[in-house]
């Protein structure tokens, strides 16, 4: 017992990098997983999730707000940058994303940006990626969690 009186747990920054490891787990095996158009809306769905999430936890790891701009067919991440405006991040995780064929991105109006500040904060959004045999929603509350569901 006294030899775990100095342990303390798990820091705030530990448990974020490890969210943001999930994320880009998920980020990666999810595509792959995909075998038509038709499972591809769950799993894009399931990737763009893991995706959002993982800006939020580096927005607030870093200080600094993400944003994400959809288009009908794809996705693109961006960071704030030292001179106050947003560029594309850099690196795998975070490139820019096209669905598969078939497969659209509607329900954002013309609000088509979500951002995440350093708070972990963010604006509610809906969108969903519908294909023609199924669809996955994907919405954000002001918190700024995020969260999925398949739909038939």
């Amino acid at each position: 017992m006294a030899a775990l009186a100095g342990h303390r747990g798990f820091t705030l920054f530990e448990v974020l990098v490890i969210l943001a490891l999930i994320g880009i787990m998920l980020g990666v095996v999810a595509p792959r997983l995909s075998r038509d158009v038709g499972v591809s809306a769950r799993h894009e769905g399931l990737r763009l999730v893991a995706l959002l999430q993982a800006a939020r936890t580096q927005a607030i790891v870093t200080g600094r707000p993400y944003r994400v701009d959809f288009t009908t067919h794809g996705y693109d991440f961006q960071r704030l940058n030292d001179h106050g405006r947003f560029t594309a991040v850099k690196g795998a995780l975070f490139r820019a994303r096209r669905l598969p064929a078939g497969a659209v991105i509607q329900g954002l109006g013309k609000r088509r940006v979500v951002v995440f500040t350093p708070s972990g904060l963010g604006r509610m959004f809906h969108c969903e990626i519908v294909t023609r045999h199924g669809r996955f929603l994907v919405s954000g509350n002001d918190d700024g969690h995020v969260k999925g569901l398949a739909r038939s």
